[in-house]
């Protein structure tokens, strides 16, 4: 997969959820070998996702596939991060091993990184509107502010201008519940912001990755 099909920008964000539970099925079973095709084989057969019909279950996988390929990184990327190529592989399985094993919140942290990996929208969400929050000790963001990151998105993002409202307004709700998976929100509708405490091992991942931007906001250390 070339290295700019693995970012989108946030669309499909309408149905590419948190998906915590179906990301440590598909972590687990990446860590044992398994072919992406047998993985999505598998989870249709089996219902590893346990969903009251299969038609959402192939879709899914692949969503799930998908964001894991966005965290891996190539010779060039590396490089341009000034790391060993090694080591950043090493890192993207501690990641996975964090989703498949971790603990609850360790596996929730790892998720919201991979998916700022993925989604264009929720790494912005988070290095320009959380983590700056957080570095100023500012721990309002109400639908306001979201309406207003929102828009400004898609002021920069030409693609996101065409989004309907109706897509706006899903998009919107699944960033609210990222919010609230990751830690950042007790509640979907709560105003207030709690800091992330970071754990060590998820933190050793992103370092080892060269991901610095993404390391300084989710730790509220942005500049």
């Amino acid at each position: 997969m070339d290295s700019t099909d693995k970012i989108s920008l946030g669309g499909v964000l309408t149905r590419e959820q948190f998906l915590l539970p179906e990301m440590r099925i598909v972590a687990a079973l990446r860590l044992e070998g398994v072919s992406d095709d047998e993985i999505i084989a598998r989870v249709k057969r089996d219902n590893l996702f346990q969903y009251p019909t299969e038609r959402m279950l192939a879709d899914r996988a692949r969503v799930c596939l998908r964001r894991f390929d966005a965290v891996a990184l190539d010779e060039a990327q590396c490089a341009a991060r000034g790391i060993d190529k090694d080591a950043a592989d090493q890192a993207v399985a501690r990641i996975m091993d964090l989703i498949a094993n971790g603990m609850p919140d360790q596996a929730a942290q790892a998720n919201l990184f991979v998916m700022m990996c993925r989604y264009t929208m929720v790494r912005e969400l988070i290095q320009v509107e959380i983590g700056e929050r957080m570095a100023s000790f500012d721990y309002n963001f109400t639908d306001i502010d979201l309406n207003a990151f929102v828009t400004r998105f898609q002021v920069e993002h030409a693609e996101a201008v065409k989004w309907s409202d109706a897509t706006l307004g899903r998009i919107k709700s699944t960033l609210r519940q990222i919010l609230r998976s990751a830690g950042f929100k007790a509640s979907q509708r709560t105003d207030t912001l709690q800091p992330l405490l970071l754990d060590p091992d998820v933190e050793q991942a992103i370092r080892d990755l060269g991901d610095m931007d993404a390391l300084a906001a989710l730790t509220g250390q942005v500049m």
